[in-house]
């Protein structure tokens, strides 16, 4: 039976013998999400059981994921960093509107201060 898998390709997992090597997970996963080799053929022919593969696959698409999220990676314009510059803006806009309002107000509260010192045009000093 030993001679037989050796012939088709598939590898031992018995106790004590070396890992699947992350390259190979990853040739394992790209085949299953190619359609070239089902979950369970894959885990048959490394020696593993099929919900490891799946965990490989899930890990990989998790890994991708979240490197199409990670800010400031050129060439990842995902939804997130476009909300994100739009908010970086709105909040300088925000700034520098409130910056303009309160320069307004110190002038007009130093306006109040000297409101009597100003004679108006009708009063008869």
């Amino acid at each position: 039976m030993e001679v037989r898998a050796r012939r088709m390709g598939v590898v031992s997992r018995q106790k004590g013998s070396p890992r699947v090597s992350p390259d190979q997970q990853l040739q394992v996963v790209l085949s299953v999400l190619a359609g070239e080799v089902t979950m369970a053929d894959a885990a048959r022919r490394y020696g593993v059981v099929s919900a490891t593969v799946q965990q490989w696959r899930d890990r990989f698409l998790r890994g991708g994921r979240d490197a199409l999220l990670t800010p400031g990676v050129p060439g990842t314009a995902t939804a997130e960093s476009i909300s994100e510059r739009r908010l970086r803006l709105e909040n300088e806009q925000l700034k520098l509107a409130l910056a303009e309002a309160t320069v307004q107000l110190r002038i007009w509260q130093k306006g109040a201060e000297h409101v009597d010192e100003v004679p108006s045009k009708t009063s008869r000093r």
